[in-house]
C-alpha cells in the first residue's frame, strides 16, 4: 500500500486538516479509500495487465509514487473529492495520463436496484433518489486503469 504525500501541511491524510484548524471553509472529511492503480499493456493482440510500472498520482492538495500494481490510500470528502491524475511510464511503452473521477456510490447502487424491477421499479427508484438527501452519500473511486501503447518501431 502506498501512502500519499500531502502538499498542505498536513500529517494526516486529511488533506484539509490544516485549514480546517484555522476556521476556513473545507470539504468535510469523509474517510479513506485504497484506489488500485493497474497498467495494461496494449500491443495489438489486446490489452495484458503489466507490472512494473512507474506511476505517479496527483491531485488538489496531494501526491503519491507507486510501482504498478500498486494500492494508494487516498482521502474522500464526498461530492467534493479531487479527481485524480494518474501518470504512468514503462520502458518500451509511450507514458500514458488518465484521470479518475469520483462518483457517488450511494446513488449507483440506489439506482441500480430500481433497474431490477424494470419500468415501474425505475420510476419509484428515480423519485425516491430525487427526494432523497445526497449530501451524505457515500462517494469512491473506480479501479485506475493505465492502458500503455509499446513504443512506435524506430525507422532508420
Amino acid at each position: 500500500m502506498t501512502d500519499i504525500r500531502s502538499n498542505t501541511g498536513s500529517r494526516g491524510i486529511d488533506v484539509y486538516e490544516p485549514k480546517r484548524r484555522t476556521g476556513a471553509s473545507v470539504p468535510d472529511f469523509a474517510g479513506d479509500q485504497l484506489v488500485e492503480v493497474r497498467t495494461y499493456g496494449n500491443a495489438g493482440q489486446g490489452e495484458v495487465e503489466m507490472t512494473g510500472a512507474a506511476c505517479s498520482l496527483e491531485a488538489t492538495g496531494f501526491t503519491a509514487s507507486m510501482t504498478s500494481p500498486a494500492q494508494v490510500r487516498v482521502p474522500l470528502y464526498r461530492g467534493q473529492s479531487s479527481t485524480l491524475a494518474v501518470t504512468c511510464q514503462k520502458p518500451g511503452y509511450q507514458k500514458r495520463m488518465i484521470t479518475v473521477a469520483p462518483f457517488d456510490a450511494t446513488r449507483r447502487a440506489r439506482l441500480a436496484s430500481g433497474v431490477n424491477g424494470g419500468l415501474i421499479g425505475a420510476v419509484i427508484v428515480a423519485g425516491i433518489d430525487a427526494a432523497a438527501d445526497n449530501s451524505k452519500n457515500d462517494w469512491r473511486y473506480p479501479v485506475a486503469k493505465v492502458v500503455m501503447e509499446t513504443d512506435p518501431p524506430v525507422v532508420r
